[in-house]
């Protein structure tokens, strides 16, 4: 499903849900119609739900936010009890608690966002429109319960690529094709970021290991992926003495990326640019 909302949208959500927002104690903004407020009792029995659904083994947090941003949000840690992302179906557990929300009563729900953790540390964050792309989530799920309101939709942005939807099963994809390697213990974190007025198109990939130098095995096979657009590949490895971990940035834009035209004629050409 489609991010409709601009860049300026998803910056305020990652403050709304990474840490203690000032903006908290501002009233809801005009635009976004009263509801059911900050929906504690709706919340809670989604909660409820959430946890009922094969796959899940809590529901860790959530986060209601309808003050100082444009449309109100709703943010649901997830405890899965799969292993890893090799052997669970992260996205079906995903879109099982994305449509419970859809059918509950918490009102105004113009953005969902999941921050889900697999037992082996993995994690991932998925974000769902419903109020961008109201019409596919009709179509998927019906109408949501009588009653329910919208805030008005944002202006979008010229998204592309991955900046649409984050790419979350081509990156699962490449989590899985890494837990393969000889050397890793465990994919942490797979995912892409879009570009920003700060920062640039990547794909971030946090792995745990042996202690075996994968780095490049990583790159590569995010290079080898159809992750676009990235100007960075970025590969984080831990290792099990619990030491810092160690960060190598690989600088892939075809036009300025400094590491693009060596890992080109190591590997060929992007499959997309």
């Amino acid at each position: 499903m489609r991010w409709n909302v601009s860049a300026a949208v998803l910056c305020l959500l990652v403050l709304a849900t990474a840490c203690s927002n000032p903006l908290d104690k501002e009233p809801s903004s005009a635009a976004i119609p009263a509801g059911c407020g900050d929906c504690e009792a709706e919340v809670a029995a989604l909660v409820e739900t959430v946890e009922a659904i094969p796959g899940v083994e809590a529901v860790s947090s959530t986060r209601r936010t309808t003050r100082g941003v444009p449309v109100a949000y709703l943010s649901v840690g997830l405890d899965l009890a799969g292993k890893d992302v090799v052997s669970t179906d992260v996205g079906a557990v995903a879109d099982a608690v994305a449509e419970a929300a859809w059918r509950s009563d918490v009102s105004p729900l113009d953005v969902l966002r999941l921050e889900v953790e697999l037992r082996n540390g993995y994690q991932e964050s998925d974000g769902y429109a419903f109020g961008a792309d109201r019409a596919d989530y009709e179509e998927r799920w019906g109408e949501r319960p009588a009653g329910s309101e919208w805030s008005p939709v944002p202006e979008g942005d010229d998204l592309e690529g991955c900046e649409i939807d984050g790419c979350r099963e081509l990156m699962r994809d490449v989590a899985r094709e890494v837990s393969a390697l000889s050397g890793v213990r465990a994919v942490l974190r797979s995912d892409h970021g879009s570009s920003s007025p700060t920062n640039a198109s990547s794909a971030d990939i946090d792995v745990r290991t042996d202690g075996t130098d994968v780095t490049e095995q990583v790159a590569e096979i995010v290079w080898r992926s159809r992750v676009t657009p990235i100007e960075l590949i970025t590969v984080t490895t831990s290792t099990p003495d619990g030491g810092f971990p160690d960060q190598v940035i690989f600088q892939v834009d075809p036009r300025t990326g400094r590491d693009h035209d060596r890992l080109e004629e190591m590997w060929g050409p992007r499959p997309v640019e």
